[in-house]
């Protein structure tokens, strides 16, 4: 798919003051007219949204908080599709071309709605940056992202017949990957203490899960007995969630109309390893991207153990 550079109708500088005219943003080609309906996007008092890049533990956070949001409901969550409970803004847009197919879903929902987006924080609805809203943002280690989107990217039919050292070749030679990755991360980093603003990481999500459900529950103000939190802790788990229909995107991938899509399947929960990249991704790959994530970085001022909440006490 295309990608051309776009200007968002206005920035977020009540919350971060920063060059934002050299800000570079990446969308899909044609793209105007569905981000200036995102831009304007109006929004209920208790929506909910979940942000992040793809593959970083998006339907994990995803699942934690809609049953949280919806009184632990595990029945309602086993019998139905994850993305018609908590619908994807750009999936009909990005799929179809469809603007009501991205806007359709998420107006006939219930409240309170819960929201997923990968955009980042200049493309979102300006109504979210009046902190009124709760935004739940997950980062994980880009290069584990990267490994995973190309083999969602495979199943979904974009990156079949191309190996993985070929597609991350080509990701790591466009001089844009490190600078989306870490600007997407770090303007949510730089809000992690708003009130309005929950952070974390895939990484600190395998580490502790019990105390993310915590910090999420509190978040959204629905706290959880010692029997739910089992039951969220069991539903929640690795094996639970690979098994699991309604989390492993089939809805999604059965709207998909690309000619190599479902050629070659890979599971949606793969491997949900930590540091997994370094048995799949050659050392000379894993240096080099290093290096441009390194560089962005230090421009940015923040390390990649800040960004992953690794270097908290």
């Amino acid at each position: 798919m295309e990608r051309v550079q776009v200007t968002p109708r206005s920035y977020p500088t009540n919350l971060i003051n920063k060059d934002w005219a050299n800000r570079k943003h990446l969308y899909r080609k044609d793209s105007d007219h569905f981000l200036s309906l995102v831009h304007d996007m109006q929004l209920r008092e208790d929506d909910v949204w979940v942000v992040t890049l793809p593959k970083c533990g998006t339907t994990w956070m995803q699942e934690l908080a809609w049953l949280l949001l919806n009184d632990c409901d595990f029945a309602g969550a086993l019998a139905k599709d994850q993305e018609l409970r908590s619908p994807y803004l750009e999936f009909g847009f990005s799929i179809h071309g469809d603007v009501q197919r991205s806007f359709g879903p998420i107006e006939e929902l219930k409240s309170p709605r819960l929201i997923k987006s990968h955009l980042p924080l200049a493309l979102l609805p300006s109504k979210l940056w009046e902190g009124r809203h709760k935004v739940i943002y997950v980062f994980r280690t880009p290069l584990d992202h990267w490994v995973s989107r190309y083999y969602h990217g495979v199943t979904f039919g974009f990156n079949f017949g191309k190996t993985l050292h070929q597609y991350f070749d080509e990701v790591i030679a466009d001089d844009d990957f490190a600078t989306e990755i870490i600007e997407h991360a770090h303007e949510f980093y730089q809000l992690r203490d708003e009130p309005w603003v929950f952070y974390t990481s895939f990484e600190r999500m395998k580490k502790d899960l019990r105390g993310v459900i915590n910090d999420v529950s509190r978040f959204l103000n629905r706290p959880v007995d010692e029997q739910q939190m089992q039951k969220l802790l069991k539903h929640l788990s690795f094996e639970e969630m690979k098994k699991n229909p309604t989390t492993n995107h089939r809805w999604e991938l059965a709207q998909v109309k690309h000619e190599n899509a479902r050629k070659e399947q890979h599971p949606f929960v793969r491997r949900g390893d930590v540091n997994g990249y370094k048995d799949e991704l050659t050392p000379e790959q894993i240096e080099r991207a290093n290096i441009c994530l390194q560089r962005v970085l230090e421009k940015n001022s923040v390390t990649m153990q800040e960004l992953l909440l690794q270097s908290d006490p």
